[in-house]
């Protein structure tokens, strides 16, 4: 079993605090998903350079540019600094029906057909088929 490693030297200018990793049986160092959310984050950066930030942490650029691939596609949430919030929104009412709109009308032939508009479509495929092979 791996034991965790705690770091608590600079990494690099501007690194003030303590890493926590823990490595594998290999000795690969395992990043938490928390920390590498924290790193990419910092790299996203106005101005902030994947090299650079790299270099802060000890990792290779490549490995940053990985887990930002990641969280690009969503397999790695950013971490915030502060709690989390709620986002207020207002939702528009639906704007009113009218009678008009709230029909569908198939003709086959001779035959008039009216719908409710929410009828699903694979019954109206049904219904379109068998008028047609009715007519």
């Amino acid at each position: 079993m791996s034991e965790k490693a705690k770091v608590e030297t600079a990494f690099g200018a501007g690194f003030v605090g303590r890493v926590d990793f823990r490595r594998s049986r290999s000795g690969n160092r395992l990043w938490s998903k928390e920390l590498k959310g924290r790193i990419v984050r910092e790299s996203l950066a106005p101005g902030a350079r994947v090299a650079d930030v790299a270099r802060k942490y000890r990792i290779c650029a490549q490995q940053l540019t990985q887990w930002r691939r990641q969280a690009r596609t969503g397999r790695l949430a950013l971490v915030t600094d502060g709690p989390a919030e709620f986002v207020k929104i207002e939702l528009e009412q639906p704007a009113a029906r009218s009678e008009g709109d709230t029909k569908i009308e198939i003709v086959v032939g001779k035959v008039l057909l009216r719908l409710e508009q929410d009828t699903a479509s694979t019954r109206i495929a049904e219904i379109v088929t068998a008028l047609e092979r009715g007519a």
